[in-house]
Formats: C-alpha cells, structure tokens, sequence
C-alpha cells in the first residue's frame, strides 16, 4: 500500500468517525429534548386540568349568585354588610 492512500484512507477513516460521533450526540440531544418536551406536556395537561375545576367551581358560584338570595349571601359573606335590622360584629382571631 503506498503511503499516499494510507493517508487518505486514514483521513477519511478520521472523517467517518466525526461524523458518528456528531451524529450520536444530535440523537442523544434529540432524546433528552423530546423527554423534557415530554415531562412539560404532562405538566401543562396538569396544569389545564386544575384551571377547568377551578373555571367549573367559579361558573357553579356564580349560578348561585345571580338569584336575590345569593346576591345577599354575597353581600354577607365578602362585603361583610348586614340587613337594616342586623349589626355586623367583628371577632379578631
């Protein structure tokens, strides 16, 4: 063999190799990505799941208080106001 075509065989013998190993590195990154992508996306589905209970609850409050009776719960509850015979008393905890 002469010594030209060893060293080209060499070269790409050298080339070859980069290759794989840039291309083994590409696919490791792609997998790490895709599972992260992966564990995001259960997440969010998570995430979405809680928000549509909390959306139900808040649409069921507000059914409840569009009648006159809710609407005065309302006003006891979080506005602390009492009818023109009540008085509000405070307790401090």
């Amino acid at each position: 063999m002469t010594k030209t075509k060893l060293i080209r065989e060499c070269l790409i013998m050298v080339v070859t190799l980069l290759a794989i190993y840039h291309a083994s590195r590409s696919i490791i990154h792609s997998v790490e990505r895709q599972s992260f992508l992966h564990n995001q996306a259960v997440a969010l589905r998570s995430g979405q799941s809680q928000a549509e209970e909390v959306n139900k609850e808040l649409r069921e409050g507000l059914t409840s208080y569009r009648s006159s009776s809710g609407i005065e719960r309302l006003a006891r509850e979080r506005l602390n106001l009492a009818g023109q015979d009540e008085v509000v008393v405070r307790i401090g905890k």
